[in-house]
């Protein structure tokens, strides 16, 4: 897309310090934190991402609130847990008496766009709240290429158009933009070259289509088709990182770029079978809570830190306030809550070329509702705790992980005299949060049903 004439000739304006941050928010759908080589990975699929690492800010240790897009979502745009927001199935919707990030900023003067790309990010959630554009033009009508759609060329452009309408306008407000990234999500079906750039010797007929009821995905798959599937989700990321890229280069060409707070996260990770399972929206292991965090704005933060202190989805939005130094208004976040189970802003910890504070040891409770009923989860940075509703088979209701001896959380110690010092701390701690959360009010109403909409989640999986 063309650049304006106008925003061409007063570029040079652009290097002046903005008084408030722009603030680009990017939500990576389903995208696990060990697939990137900022965390760690092997391959080379987020180079965009990456770079913004070396730049910024990087968190090892980000945990999401729930293992699925809407409850997870809600949870990083209003930094409230979801017992509190109460949005944990696709038949609710967030009520308008919740106070949102976006209301937030529009409040202190922003410009608000959403640009979404996955039917589980829709307005009629409640998403919309506090955007004056909320565009969700790129979901996918038909349900069948909800999975196998490819929405990231067009999510480009979309912000393209924005970003000439703000600079043709004169750049009067700060803009926050929130960007939610689908093509990461099964069906991992990345475009040429991204399909074989990861496996270029596979000679099996595997693809991902229908993921969810693909008999041939399953725990006693072939082992190279399962390398195969591991690495059509990678191109899937690559392909993703590239054209987020795009995007951070048209910040960089309109002289924004160090002016904007961009923030790079995911709502939660995919399982490849590490505890039986594929996919997401079924468990609370590391695999699909552990999410990337990436913060990048050198007017306040130093490059290249790395903070290994764990922190949560809940302080996301908290923190995106403190970093543009907005007020957070009375009614915000679980601030109600005790100091124990509330958000965090972490910017006095972040902030600044070298900062001298260390992160306090922040609690994470993460809670799903699934095919497997209720779960809830606390971690700490040593241990980590999940309760079941009901057990599945083979499975104990209760287990406890020693995450210093076994970070795959594949030995449950739950039963052993090795588990009693970790319960003694982290059962006391879940059901106290359990009862302080259920005294809140809970945010959450019915949402209108569709039978298109409902269709669609069924074909993915999150409804049966």
């Amino acid at each position: 897309m063309l650049w304006s004439v106008r925003g061409a000739l007063e570029r040079d304006r652009s290097t002046r310090p903005a008084s408030r941050p722009n603030v680009l928010l990017v939500s990576i759908d389903s995208l696990r934190a060990d697939h990137l080589g900022s965390y760690g990975y092997a391959r080379d699929t987020t180079p965009t991402i990456d770079r913004l690492a070396r730049e910024g800010v990087l968190f090892e240790t980000a945990l999401s609130s729930a293992s699925w897009t809407v409850p997870a979502h809600m949870t990083m745009l209003t930094g409230l847990p979801p017992e509190v927001h109460g949005v944990t199935t696709t038949q609710q919707s967030l009520s308008a008496d919740a106070v949102t990030l976006a209301e937030v900023l529009q409040a202190a003067g922003y410009d608000t766009a959403a640009f979404v790309s996955g039917p589980t990010v829709m307005a009629h959630y409640g998403f919309g709240q506090g955007f004056s554009l909320f565009d969700e033009s790129m979901v996918e009508p038909h349900r069948a290429r909800s999975a196998e759609g490819i929405s990231s060329p067009g999510l480009v452009q979309q912000v393209d158009g924005f970003l000439e309408r703000w600079d043709y306008s004169g750049r009067e407000a700060p803009f926050f933009v929130f960007l939610h990234m689908w093509d990461v999500h099964y069906d991992y079906a990345p475009p040429e070259p991204y399909d074989r750039l990861f496996d270029p010797d596979y000679q099996g007929d595997l693809t991902s289509e229908h993921f969810e009821r693909n008999p041939r995905i399953k725990p006693d798959m072939d082992r190279r088709d399962l390398e195969h599937l591991i690495a059509l989700y990678d191109g899937e990321i690559r392909f993703t990182d590239e054209h987020l890229g795009q995007i951070v280069a048209r910040l960089r060409a309109l002289g924004v770029l160090d002016d904007t707070l961009v923030v790079v996260t995911s709502d939660h990770g995919d399982e490849f079978f590490e505890h039986g399972l594929k996919g997401h929206a079924k468990t609370l292991y590391d695999e699909v809570l552990r999410v990337p965090l990436v913060l990048r704005y050198p007017r306040r933060l130093g490059f290249g830190q790395r903070i290994a202190a764990q922190v949560r989805m809940m302080d996301i939005a908290p923190t995106i306030l403190g970093l543009a130094r907005v007020p957070a208004p009375d009614g915000f976040g679980a601030s109600h809550l005790d100091d124990s189970y509330r958000f965090a802003d972490l910017t006095p910890f972040i902030a600044g070329r070298h900062p001298q504070r260390p992160l306090p040891e922040l609690t994470a409770f993460s809670d799903t509702t699934s095919v497997f009923g209720h779960q809830q989860a606390i971690r700490t940075p040593d241990a980590k705790l999940i309760r079941y509703a009901w057990a599945r088979p083979g499975r104990l209701k209760t287990e406890v992980f020693d995450l210093a001896s076994d970070p795959g959380e594949h030995s449950n110690l739950f039963g052993t005299g090795q588990a009693q010092p970790f319960l003694q701390v982290l059962d006391p701690a879940l059901t106290a949060w359990g009862e302080a959360a259920g005294q809140q009010t809970k945010l959450a109403v019915v949402r209108k049903p569709s039978p298109t909409h409902d269709a669609k989640l069924r074909a993915l999986g999150y409804i049966q």
